[in-house]
């Protein structure tokens, strides 16, 4: 399994980007750090932690409810939030922290269990695994049609 999406930026007077997803669910969503950087009242682009926040609700939840299946728990209800803080204490933007909550009704579980099988989809969810993964990078930079090719030397 492959998933992806592609940012577009490419009109510098909007200083903004558009957002596609192999999916659909996301078409031409626009991307801005306007939108990242300062407080909207009404926002006007998503903004990578605010996917990021989406993609951690959506697997820790799916992943909990599939843990919960396998220990014979049938959830009736399982809502995640999932809250990504960006800040910049020394000159540069750092997410410091992500929190999650989840409230859940699941007939016949106790607490205790249910806290053990929650801390274990937190650990075993893909997007949790992801964000400790090393991320591998490949660039390309396209001369511009009056250009010669340029090289870029290989990293030391």
């Amino acid at each position: 399994m492959d998933r992806g999406a592609i940012c577009i930026w490419d009109d510098p007077r909007t200083d903004a980007g558009m957002l596609t997803t192999d999916s659909g669910a996301l078409t031409n969503t626009p991307i801005s750090p306007h939108a990242r950087f300062e407080l909207e009242a009404v926002p006007t682009a998503t903004t990578p932690e605010e996917l990021l926040a989406s993609a951690y609700a959506g697997c820790f939840t799916m992943m909990l409810a599939e843990q919960l299946a396998a220990a014979g728990y049938h959830p009736m209800s399982l809502r995640t939030e999932a809250r990504v803080q960006l800040i910049k204490p020394t000159g540069r933007w750092e997410i410091p922290a992500v929190r999650v909550h989840c409230s859940a009704i699941v007939p016949g579980i106790s607490a205790r269990e249910f806290l053990a099988i929650s801390h274990e989809a937190k650990q075993r969810g893909p997007i949790a695994q992801a964000m400790r993964a090393d991320v591998t990078l490949t660039v390309s930079l396209v001369p511009l049609p009056h250009q010669a090719p340029i090289e870029a030397p290989a990293p030391a």
